[in-house]
Parts: C-alpha cells; sequence; structure tokens
C-alpha cells in the first residue's frame, strides 16, 4: 500500500484533493468498482491494478475482495468446525484431552497454511499419529509426549532442509489408494463412539498398556469393541434422522447451487431442527459438551507452565521418546507428502513437498512446546476443501484461525452444537475420502478372465496391486500408519523385483561354417535376474557348443554388482569349458558402470569397442 505523506503531498496525483473515483478510469477503476481484480485468496487487491486512495476506495475493495473469496472463507470456516469434532472423536478414542487436541490443530495448523507448501491443504491433530502419542502418554505421561512431538517436529524440518521430498517416488499408488481408504474406514468407525455413552476414565493417561511396541494395536477399531452401552432407542431414531437429514443435504445441495459448503448449511439446518423441533418436543439429542468440553485456554510453554512437571533433558528421557518421535515425524510426513500427491492429481499442480516439510517441522515443534501433540495434514478435509474450491492458503489459513477463536472466545456456542450434524458431515467427508474405484477394480482383478470378459469389466490390474491395496488397509487399521506404507512399498517392490527378473531373454543360433554360436541376451540384468540368467546357460548345453561363443548385449542393461558377477561368472565356467567367449554391443549405461570395476574385466574380450568407448584396460585379448 503506498504511503501518503500529508504535509508534502508526496505520494497523492497531481490537481486532486479528495478522493474521486474517476481517477482511475484509465488503471481498471471506474465509479469506485476494479475492474480487474486479482484472483481468490490474493491479498494485493489493495496495491493492484493500482493503489488504494480514500475510505470509500478501502470499503469498496474490501467488499470486492470478500465477495471473491466468499467460497474460501466459508470452506475454512466449515472445516474449522468440522476439526472440532474430528478432535473430540479421535480424543475419545486416544483418550486424550480433546482441548489438547484442538490446540494442536490450530498451531501446526496455522503454521503449515503459511509456510507449508500446498496451497488448499487442511492440517492438523490427526488419527494417524495419535496412535503413537496415545501410547506414550498411557505408559508414561503427557510430559513425555510433549518432547517427543519437539523431537518430530526437528526432524520433519530437517526433512524439508536437506530436500528429501522426492522419497516419494517410491510410495506406488496403491499404497496411496489403501491409505486414503484405511483413513476413511477409521473415520467411520470412530462415529460409532457418538451412539454410546463414553466413560472417558477408562483411557487416563498414565494407564499403562502393559505393551513394550510403540502403538496400541487395533486402537482404531476400539469403537467396535468397546463394551460401552448404547443410547436409548429414542436418541438413536431421533439422532438417526438428525444424521440423515443432514447428509442429504450434504449429498444434494451441491447439485443445486455452490454458493455456500453443502456442510455448513447442513450443521446449522441440524442446529435449528434440534432447537425448534426436537427438543419442543420433548427429545434431545447429545451435544458436543456431552463427550467431551472444549475449554478455553491460551497456549503457555511448557516448561514454565505450572500444571506440568517436564523431566529433565538426559539420556534416559531421549530414550524413551526417540522411538516415538520417529514414528510421528514418519507417520505426519507420509500423511501430509500422500495428500499433497492426491490434490496435486486433483489440481492438476505440483505442490513443494520440501516445503511442506518444512512448514508441517515447525508447527510440530511449536505445538510440542506450546502443550500440544502431533499433527499432519487431513487427508479428508483438504478432498473436502478441494471439491468445495477451497484451493488457495487463505482457505487453509482461515480453517486453522477460526479453531483458534472457537478455543479463545467461542467454545460455548460449539459445545453446544448438536452431534448429529456432525455425524453426517462427517460421512460426507467419509463419501469424498473413500476411493469407490478401487473397490471395482480389487473386485474384478480376483475374477477369473471368462467372468470378467461375461460381464464386460475392463477395470483390471494385477492382483499384487490389490494385494499391496488391501495390506496397507489392514496393517493402518491394526498398527500405524508408516508401517504400513513400508510395508505396502515393500510388496510393491518386491513384486516389480520378481516380475522384472522374469524379463531376460536369451536366443541361441549356431553357424556351423565359422563353429560360431551367438548368443543374443535381452531385457535387465541385476539381482532379481540372475538366476533366470543363469538358467539360460545349462553346464551341458554350454559344453557342447561350438568353440566360439559370441554373447550379445546390444538390449541388456546391467544395472548392480549382482548382474555384473553373473556375466563374469558365465565367462569363467565358458572358458573352463574350452570356449572362446567374447562380448558385443554392450550399451553406454552398463559400460558406465562396469568401469568402475574394470580389474574386473580385465581378460575378458568386448568387440566394436571402438563404438561403445569401452576403456582399453577391459579390452585384452584372451588367448
Amino acid at each position: 500500500m503506498q504511503h501518503i505523506d500529508n504535509e508534502t503531498g508526496e505520494g497523492q496525483p497531481e490537481a486532486q484533493e479528495d478522493y474521486d473515483p474517476d481517477m482511475y478510469a484509465e488503471e481498471a477503476m471506474l465509479n469506485g468498482e476494479i475492474l480487474e481484480m486479482p484472483g481468490p485468496g490474493e491479498l494485493t487487491c489493495y496495491c493492484s491494478p493500482t493503489t488504494v486512495y480514500g475510505c470509500k476506495d478501502f470499503f469498496t475493495r474490501t467488499g470486492l475482495w470478500f465477495l471473491i473469496n466468499k467460497e474460501q472463507l466459508l470452506n475454512g470456516i466449515t472445516a474449522s468446525i468440522l476439526q472440532c469434532h474430528e478432535a473430540v472423536t479421535f480424543a475419545i478414542i486416544a483418550g486424550i484431552d480433546p482441548t489438547i487436541c484442538l490446540q494442536s490443530t490450530w498451531i501446526i495448523g496455522l503454521l503449515a497454511s503459511i509456510i507449508g507448501g500446498r496451497p488448499g491443504t487442511i492440517s492438523g491433530f490427526s488419527f494417524a499419529s495419535a496412535v503413537i502419542v496415545s501410547k506414550l502418554a498411557k505408559d508414561h505421561s503427557m510430559e513425555y509426549v510433549f518432547y517427543a512431538v519437539m523431537l518430530a517436529g526437528i526432524l520433519q524440518a530437517l526433512f524439508g532442509v536437506f530436500k528429501c521430498g522426492k522419497i516419494m517416488r517410491v510410495i506406488p499408488y496403491p499404497v496411496i489408494v489403501g491409505f486414503t481408504n484405511a483413513i476413511a474406514i477409521v473415520l467411520a468407525v470412530s462415529q460409532v463412539s457418538f451412539f454410546q455413552h463414553q466413560d472417558l476414565s477408562s483411557n487416563e493417561v498414565g494407564k499403562v498398556t502393559g505393551s513394550d511396541f510403540h502403538v496400541e494395536l487395533g486402537l482404531s477399531l476400539s469403537p467396535l469393541f468397546r463394551l460401552n452401552q448404547w443410547l436409548s432407542a429414542e436418541e438413536l431414531i431421533v439422532m438417526g434422522a438428525e444424521v440423515g437429514l443432514g447428509f442429504i443435504i450434504c449429498l444434494f445441495l451441491p447439485k443445486l447451487t455452490r454458493a455456500v459448503p453443502s456442510s455448513l448449511v447442513a450443521i446449522v439446518v441440524v442446529t435449528i431442527a434440534e432447537y425448534a423441533i426436537v427438543q419442543p418436543l420433548g427429545y434431545q439429542t447429545k451435544m458436543l459438551l456431552d463427550f467431551a468440553e472444549i475449554k478455553q485456554i491460551y497456549p503457555m510453554p511448557v516448561l514454565i507452565d505450572p500444571k506440568y512437571v517436564m523431566p529433565s533433558i538426559s539420556l534416559e528421557t531421549l530414550r524413551i521418546v526417540y522411538v516415538p518421535a520417529i514414528s510421528i515425524a514418519a507417520i505426519s510426513l507420509f500423511e501430509s507428502l500422500m495428500t499433497i500427491s492426491i490434490v496435486d492429481e486433483l489440481t492438476d499442480s505440483r505442490g513443494n513437498r520440501n516445503r511442506e516439510a518444512f512448514g508441517q517441522g515447525l508447527g510440530q515443534f511449536a505445538s510440542g512446546i506450546l502443550g500440544g501433540v502431533s499433527g499432519s495434514a487431513v487427508v479428508g478435509q483438504t478432498l473436502l476443501n478441494m471439491k468445495n474450491q477451497g484451493y488457495t492458503r487463505l482457505s487453509s489459513f482461515i480453517a486453522p484461525f477460526f479453531v483458534m477463536i472457537w478455543m479463545f472466545g467461542a467454545a460455548p456456542a460449539i459445545n453446544h452444537l448438536p452431534v448429529s450434524g456432525f455425524v453426517a458431515c462427517m460421512l460426507n467427508v467419509i463419501c469424498h475420502t473413500y476411493d469407490w474405484s478401487s473397490m471395482v477394480i480389487m473386485i474384478a482383478g480376483l475374477m477369473p478372465q471368462a467372468m470378467r470378459n461375461k460381464l464386460n469389466i475392463r477395470r483390471k490390474v494385477a492382483r499384487a496391486d490389490c494385494f499391496t491395496i488391501l495390506a496397507v488397509i489392514a496393517v493402518i487399521l491394526l498398527i500405524d500408519l508408516a508401517t504400513a506404507v513400508a510395508i505396502g512399498t515393500c510388496i510393491s517392490l518386491l513384486m516389480y523385483t520378481w516380475d522384472s527378473g522374469m524379463h531376460i531373454r536369451a536366443e541361441r543360433e549356431i553357424t556351423e561354417e565359422e563353429d560360431l554360436v551367438t548368443y543374443t541376451v535381452t531385457g535387465p540384468l541385476f539381482f532379481g535376474s540372475v538366476l533366470p540368467f543363469e538358467e539360460m546357460f545349462p553346464i551341458m548345453a554350454v559344453q557342447e557348443d561350438p568353440t566360439n561363443v559370441m554373447i550379445v548385449l546390444e538390449e541388456t542393461e546391467v544395472f548392480d554388482w549382482s548382474g555384473m558377477v553373473a556375466l563374469k561368472a558365465l565367462h569363467d565356467r565358458l572358458l573352463r569349458s574350452g570356449k572362446n567367449v567374447k562380448f558385443s554391443y554392450i550399451t553406454q549405461s552398463s559400460k558406465r558402470l562396469m568401469e568402475k570395476s574394470s580389474r574386473m574385466w580385465e581378460d575378458v574380450h568386448f568387440m566394436n569397442a571402438e563404438e561403445v568407448d569401452i576403456d582399453e584396460e577391459m579390452i585384452e585379448e584372451h588367448v
């Protein structure tokens, strides 16, 4: 914004003492209205295409800014309300104070939205890392959780500083599909808690789990197996009706208009129905306050907060927190980076993964210092935000900003909202999170080809990919996200290695006149194809070959030490059988690899050396 000096008049248009809308007619301003405005989410409207002059101009541009960014603001507010419900949901399961979870949400969300590398991403407390926090809090105390979260934040920030975001290239798509489906299932299972009477004292912090494992196994499925009493039949019927009403609004309102987020309308309508219809009729459903009270608190560094007695920083403390910290960092990174990958695919754009990791790490560290727990990008809220056109950094910022406002001054309003409205919106989130097409693909993958042809199904993928998706879902539900990503990636890499190893081929051709046999080898030569490669040269057949043997490697790539050893072993075996062996047409990439071990090839004869530029010491004739 341009500064105007009142005394000198410097910075004002010449011969203009008062604001005149016509002064900007040639600069995209007409009658006080801006003809060209920056896109949604931008804050440059106060200095582009011209600077602000006068109060009328300021309020005009402010009104236009709100009009342009209406979707971003409303989506952010909607996400903030749903994050309150989501934090309470997972806090009940994990046995953590919901207020601490909400505090973590706005701290991590604000920093990630400002510093992170993917506009439109909603960040905050998530259940993926809560399984680690819950175990550490129950076995020790929340003080150790804060240390673990701080250390995890440092690890995440270092991940971004050293530009390790390219690690996502090794995570296959079936792992990402399994991740989104598992998160949707966790969200669905967690809603069961709101149809039961909850005894929060059964999840007290400091209650030792009795397990040496770093997570509480099966925690995400615990709402299905807890022996809590269900609500009365009247409450279930009324609550079910309200959930159905809200869910119908979420599904069908976007078909009529997208002026207002359907989730926000659903919460408002269900709340009005609760207070204007249900309660006057003598019924009442559960409020958020009935499960957990959102308290008004202000962040304070835990090192000076009288509520906590922080253990001394020592090797013993490090021994307790380093494994949970590494797990929290890995889970948060995987969830955030996979969420970015999904958003990139939806928006045809590319987020900065390293910057996102750095922003999430700073948020994580700040959350630990200020008495919060871990968090990451939240895939369900992010996908719903993207569906409602909340793709800017402004939308990402408004969500945690309003969570902060709810906690600082508006907590009573959130506490007295009916849970059924939240559950309806979370069902909508689940529908947009789950990859429904993957179900058809997996079913088709398990069918025999004759049945697929009969049903005209053309969406099959490899059965190994189907198995990877199911394995990732199962491990996330039973253990944690980091372990699931590691197992899913290993399965995919193993299957790829196995399949690639079967692509090695060798064609044998004998020329009687020249007493020559030619083997033309095609395909990759690496550790996974060494055994099939050796089986192509059986001992008896080799001994019966002509004296001169030529092995053509023109269409073969040697990728590793195992491939080089296999070639050298074949060469030596043929020599012991009295053959004259020559290799020809080695590729450039294979040559570069083999040059690094040139001593290994001193007695090997390579043909056409001038064409492939083989090092001279690698071209000695074998006598």
